[in-house]
């Protein structure tokens, strides 16, 4: 086992110095022909992709912090899990029982609104919570919580009616108002999972390359030793050994 990560780190830092060599810059293909006797699944490629873009090389078709299709197709579902049914039916039991406009009464809430009345914009409120609920639905994946998404889609909608200027363009605008925010939320949450992931790996990366350099014993090299080592600069190193709970 130790020797198959040998392996990978060493055709890693092959890949990275490809890369140096070719103005920071590679393609995923020629990520997957790197290892490709590796038989990399999905989620190493993507650390591969993280690794490179934190050594500061463009992967051509990669975008940090977005998962790939085929993952992202896995990960939509259409049922959801026990806690979200029970949150959904609670929030769905506190919503007031309203009666549904016609469509002339809408287009009138949206009239009013559109000039600033608030009761018009108290009654639209009403009728687009349901809306919400539908929209979260749609969006919903298994890496968010179901009312998240339904809260974040209300702040969306009360900052819609807020604005509404054009009664013939206000359901419309509401609409792309509650998917952009729910959206917002999304990729705010994927970018700091990102993130996260990073640090991890690079925390990972430094104690794999201690216990490698220690061979079991007591710490007797520099963190300079260290920086040469990693290809990492020293303030980098002594930021992830405080983060790891080490002193520099």
């Amino acid at each position: 086992m130790q020797d198959e990560q040998k392996k990978f780190q060493e055709k890693l830092s092959e890949l990275l110095s490809y890369a140096r060599n070719h103005e920071n810059k590679v393609t995923m293909k020629e990520v997957r022909d790197f290892f490709e006797d590796f038989a990399l699944d999905e989620q190493k490629v993507t650390f591969v992709c993280e690794y490179l873009t934190m050594e500061q090389v463009d992967v051509a078709d990669y975008e940090p912090g977005v998962v790939p299709e085929e993952t992202e197709k896995e990960k939509k579902k259409p049922e959801f899990s026990e806690e979200e049914l029970r949150a959904l039916q609670q929030y769905l039991d506190e919503l007031p029982e309203t009666e549904t406009p016609s469509e002339e009464e809408t287009a009138e809430l949206y009239r009013k609104a559109a000039e600033g009345d608030s009761l018009a914009k108290s009654m639209l409120v009403q009728l687009w919570l349901p809306k919400v609920i539908e929209t979260a639905k749609e969006m919903h994946t298994r890496d968010f919580f179901l009312m998240d998404l339904v809260q974040e889609g209300n702040v969306g909608l009360l900052v819609a009616l807020e604005s509404v200027v054009k009664a013939e363009t206000a359901e419309q605008a509401i609409d792309a108002a509650v998917r952009e925010t729910i959206s917002d939320f999304m990729e705010e949450h994927r970018v700091q999972k990102h993130k996260d992931n990073t640090v991890v790996n690079k925390v990972n990366r430094l104690k794999d390359a201690i216990e490698e350099l220690s061979d079991g014993d007591d710490m007797d090299f520099s963190v300079a030793e260290l920086s040469a080592y990693l290809d990492m600069s020293v303030e980098e190193i002594e930021d992830i050994l405080r983060i790891a709970g080490e002193e520099p």
